[in-house]
């Protein structure tokens, strides 16, 4: 646990000194506002991107070792019925290929033969693999089989043939959410086009009724909050927002412009982490699709406003 919290905090430390040397030079490179707001947003990514990741393949790698597991105790659990004790049987799996977990096996197996009792050696492998429920339960099910003296094999053959069912029915799962996820993504692309057809249409009809251009059937007053009443909005906010986009602060496409994007922002978030939690049963695989969807938000948004296709 210790070198895992190591890992993080060396990524974490190396991705904010990129950050901070990045938004530096830019500081003294360009006094553009815009600028340094968009190399700032791109330093966020920056510094939360790699420790996203880094647990995101910490729970793949995590998985990959859930599926192999099955076998693993599968195969223990017929040496065993077959007449071995259990640390030969822990030696006859390491001439199997179990993918991610061949290191772990191998290093039981050593543990073993360098004298190291075996409820320890479990102890160790089951500490390894902590972050799962599954891995731990078993390792608890060995152990108390191993203590009372019951019929191992028995339990341990019992105990694979549940997780393949399980391991199954996990598979038939993801297969049957997976075009939900799909489904998820459809409906964020699609709230992300009307948002940017919506600030392209909408708001110069807004603004040309609100200077008094017109003046016929429509006659609403569009005008912007935050010249009103701007202490009941983050007028403040939406000022950095546009300036980042390059336009112009406190105008009426610059607040409409400020409330779609961060409406998108939220709904990338919660989009992502629900994507997650469908597709793999867990907020931190949503990571993933919230970063990507975060990026898809700035980018667009950020390429339509500097090529001049929203109002600015």
């Amino acid at each position: 646990m210790t070198e895992e919290n190591n890992k993080r905090r060396r990524i974490l430390a190396i991705s904010i000194i990129i950050s901070t040397i990045l938004i530096v030079l830019i500081t003294f490179i360009t006094q553009d506002v815009g600028t340094i707001i968009n190399v700032g947003v791109l330093c966020i990514f920056i510094v939360v991107g790699p420790f996203f990741l880094y647990s995101y393949a910490e729970f793949m790698w995590l998985r990959a070792i859930e599926r192999e597991f099955p076998n693993f105790i599968r195969d223990i659990a017929n040496s065993k019925a077959s007449g071995m004790t259990i640390e030969d049987a822990i030696e006859m799996a390491t001439k199997t290929n179990y993918g991610k977990m061949n290191s772990d096996i191998m290093s039981f197996r050593n543990r073993l033969t360098w004298g190291v009792p075996f409820l320890r050696c479990l102890e160790l492998f089951g500490k390894r693999f902590h972050k799962s429920s599954l891995i731990a339960q078993v390792v608890s099910i060995i152990d108390e089989s191993y203590k009372s003296g019951g019929d191992v094999a028995a339990i341990l053959n019992s105990t694979a043939r549940d997780m393949l069912i399980l391991r199954e029915a996990e598979e038939e799962r993801k297969g049957m959410v997976k075009q939900h996820v799909m489904i998820m993504y459809g409906i964020f692309f699609m709230f992300l086009a009307i948002s940017l057809a919506i600030i392209y249409i909408m708001v110069p009809i807004m603004t040309s009724n609100t200077a008094g251009q017109g003046g016929g059937l429509i006659a609403f007053d569009f005008g912007n909050p935050c010249q009103r009443t701007p202490m009941f909005f983050p007028c403040e906010f939406f000022g950095l927002i546009c300036s980042s986009l390059a336009i112009e602060s406190g105008s009426i496409s610059c607040y409409y412009t400020a409330i779609f994007f961060t409406m998108m922002i939220i709904l990338s978030i919660t989009t992502g982490l629900i994507a997650g939690q469908l597709g793999d049963n867990s907020v931190i695989a949503g990571s993933k699709h919230v970063m990507m969807m975060l990026a898809a938000v700035f980018l667009l948004f950020l390429f339509f406003a500097r090529t001049g296709i929203l109002p600015v």
